[in-house]
């Protein structure tokens, strides 16, 4: 390993024999570098896990009347952030993808795990680890500094509102507007790229709810989208029902923003992308839909997965980093809701977004 330290491991494990197993596989490994504690409950490793002592954690599947992914989740969701592993018998592929979907650093499978295997599994989770710790801190940092700029933007554009307004004409009072209205997006854009950070390391996404008027919502993402458009105009319909929704406004508009760019990006030729949002029974549905360069079959299923880009020739020289709707559909299920999409090549797409009252 790079680090010379001792690595400090905790192994939940509910049967002494594999204690002793891993004891010495560790100790085949490296005696020096590994130093090893063992507890066979639930409740007893989640308290351990807790007091942060330890290095990496070795999480037995099998933990009595619980599971070791259920001491993952919980450990995780209690502010957990070094590593985990579980450890799973065979045939367990489904345990294994799920262990992976909740934030295990890796699984190993009993029975198939040797001394190096056991060694290489910890110095990656540690690697990987540590490549987090140094992300979240220029992230941390990046953000911070971006807001102190964005922050005076906004603050000098307001005094010009406040101080100069009879002043200036009808247009130079909507750019300053603008100037506002972009100024949030950025913050609003900072904070969304924190929230990817909560997701990866397995946190939830912390939501502020309040009621708010849908109609006003719908009407200040149009005008943000379409600031920075350059194909598209937007249109909105609304059934005659809809009125307020209980929900963060400021994470579902970076939402709507995301599907409205989404569609002028994708639509070179460019048209009217509908916007209609829709009662159901519970819920409220939002459907944006365009004509533009659409997706195949075979690439939906990445849609929503971190860094993804359409994979065809007209999409090359759009501009992104592939994480919006990847953000967008973490968003909405923090609400409860859910997103779909129908799209086919050269036919546009639709997506529906499922929120519930």
């Amino acid at each position: 390993m790079a680090d010379e330290r001792t690595v400090r491991v905790l192994l939940v494990d509910d049967d002494e024999d594999d204690y002793v197993i891993t004891r010495d596989l560790l100790a085949e490994a490296d005696a020096h570098r590994f130093a090893i504690d063992w507890l066979a409950t639930f409740d007893c490793g989640l308290t351990e896990i807790l007091r942060a002592r330890h290095d990496v954690y070795l999480l037995d599947y099998r933990l009595g009347e619980r599971n070791g992914l259920e001491l993952l989740r919980e450990a995780l969701r209690l502010g957990c952030k070094h590593p985990m592993i579980l450890l799973t018998g065979q045939g367990d592929e489904a345990v294994d993808l799920e262990a992976m979907r909740s934030g295990a650093a890796d699984y190993l499978v009993k029975g198939q795990t040797d001394a190096r295997l056991l060694e290489r599994s910890i110095r990656y989770a540690l690697e990987r680890r540590r490549v987090e710790e140094i992300k979240d801190r220029l992230l941390a940092f990046a953000s911070h500094e971006l807001r102190t700029p964005v922050a005076v933007i906004r603050g000098f554009a307001e005094t010009i509102l406040l101080q100069d307004r009879q002043e200036l004409s009808d247009g130079v009072l909507e750019y300053v507007d603008n100037i506002i209205q972009a100024a949030d997006h950025l913050t609003r854009l900072i904070d969304g790229f924190l929230d990817l950070s909560k997701i990866e390391a397995g946190r939830p996404i912390e939501l502020t709810k309040g009621i708010f008027d849908v109609r006003s919502l719908v009407a200040e993402a149009i005008r943000i989208a379409d600031m920075a458009a350059r194909h598209c105009e937007f249109e909105a319909t609304f059934d005659d029902e809809i009125g307020d929704l209980n929900g963060d406004r400021y994470k579902l508009l970076l939402v709507l923003i995301n599907l409205l760019s989404n569609a002028d990006k994708y639509w070179p030729d460019g048209g009217v992308v509908k916007v209609h949002i829709a009662c159901v029974p519970g819920a409220v549905v939002f459907t944006v839909a365009d004509k533009g360069i659409g997706i195949a079959p075979e690439g939906v299923e990445g849609l929503f997965t971190p860094f993804y880009r359409v994979r065809d020739p007209r999409g090359r020289g759009v501009q992104g980093t592939g994480l919006g709707l990847y953000l967008s559909k973490h968003l909405i299920e923090a609400h409860g809701g859910e997103i779909r999409v129908e799209s086919a090549p050269g036919e546009g797409s639709t997506f529906q977004v499922t929120l519930p009252m």
